[in-house]
Order: structure tokens, then sequence, then C-alpha cells
């Protein structure tokens, strides 16, 4: 029976692991490659742009009110955003299809990110005209996989990866002898390319988290689940 291996930031991987289960997907290992530790978020003006779920609940955590105008990335953060009291004006699958989604008369924006971040989000804006800066509001410290992990490529696995960083931490810590029996999904063609061209790579439909809970099924039962 093949195994799933989650490594994403253990809150994250727990919902996903839950989610596997609820579709018969399974066994599951949980094993962070990636911690994440929230910040204070500084005093910021105008609105706000939230390109991941820890953005908003570093948001939520630091009591800086609600209200304010926010533009996301993903339905999910959208969710939680708007849980949190901010008002969504937007969302977009990413930050490339958010940087054209911006009304030029929006306020002010500060995207609340993370200490590694890609994606240019702010240059964009900026290079639509749009007033536009960052801050920094939660760390994302590499991890070694556990020894539970390490123990998933005795047999065949499937791993999701949702960037590229996340892929080559992964890809660092696959036994060269284990590739070819794990099959590694990708939430974009940028996260496949930092995949380990000897593992079996796969790119989800869509890039969001229902499509890459589609793609780890469909993965497992191609490898025997």
């Amino acid at each position: 029976m093949p195994s799933v291996l989650l490594t994403r930031p253990r809150a994250r991987s727990e919902e996903t692991a839950a989610a596997l289960a609820a579709r018969g997907v399974g066994p599951v290992v949980v094993a962070p490659l990636i911690e994440i530790d929230l910040r204070p978020v500084p005093p910021v003006a105008g609105g706000l742009l939230l390109t991941s779920r820890n953005a908003v609940a570093a948001w939520a955590a630091s009591g800086n009110g609600t209200a304010r105008p926010a533009w996301c990335v993903g339905p999910r953060t959208a969710a939680d955003a708007r849980a949190a009291g901010l008002d969504v004006r937007g969302h977009a699958p990413d930050a490339a299809a958010l940087a054209e989604a911006v009304p030029v008369d929006a306020p002010a924006l500060t995207h609340l990110r993370g200490e590694v971040a890609r994606g240019g989000l702010v240059e964009r804006l900026r290079a639509r005209g749009l007033r536009a800066g960052a801050a920094v509001v939660y760390g994302q410290a590499a991890r070694p996989l556990s020894a539970e992990g390490r123990r998933a490529f005795g047999g065949a696995v499937v791993a999701p990866v949702y960037s590229p960083r996340a892929a080559r931490l992964l890809g660092n810590e696959i036994p060269p002898a284990a590739l070819s029996h794990v099959t590694l999904l990708a939430i974009s063609a940028e996260a496949a390319a930092a995949c380990p061209p000897a593992a079996t790579v796969r790119i989800a439909a869509r890039p969001d988290g229902a499509a890459m809970l589609d793609g780890i099924e469909a993965a497992w039962r191609e490898r025997g689940g």
C-alpha cells in the first residue's frame, strides 16, 4: 500500500491529512520540513495583500483591527481573511494574477509575507502605478525530515509540494535509491521544475488546495492505493 508524505507546516499538513482520510486515502505521514513562526505585524495603513493563510493568522494574532480592505491569493486565504473580519475585495489563484486583479484606485497596500517569498507582487503593483510595500510577519525555518518521514521511503510514496522551495527541501531528503517509487505532485510548473528529475512528477490541474487533494488521491491510486 503506498503512503502519502505531507511535509508542509504542521497545521496545513494536518488539515490535508484529515481531508485525505475522509477520501479513504492512507496511510498518511505528517513530517513537516518547514516550521512557521508568527511575528508581530507592525502598524500599517490602507489595504492588505495576503498571499498565504499564515499571513492572515499573523494579522489576526496581532490585534491590528478588522474591516481593512484585502486582496488575497487563493480561496482558503480569502475565507480565513473574511473570518478574521477583513473586507476581502477579491482573490486570485497566484501572485501574478493578483497583481493584475487589484484595481488602480486601491488604497496604499502592504503585502504581509513570510521571510521567503516569490512572485514579485509588490514590484508588479508598483509597475502599474499602485502604492505598495511589504512587511515580513512570519518565519519559515527549514527542518530536517523526521525518522517517520524517512521510513516512508521504504515503499511507494506520494508527496505533494506546494512551492519550489518545498520541492528542493524534499528532494534533498529523498534517498537516491527511493526516487523510482516516489511520485511528487507539484502545485505549479515552477514547483515541478524544482523536483528531482529522477522522480515521477505530476502537476495539479489548478494551483489550489482542492486540485491538490484530487491529484494526491489520483497519484495514490495510480501507485496501487
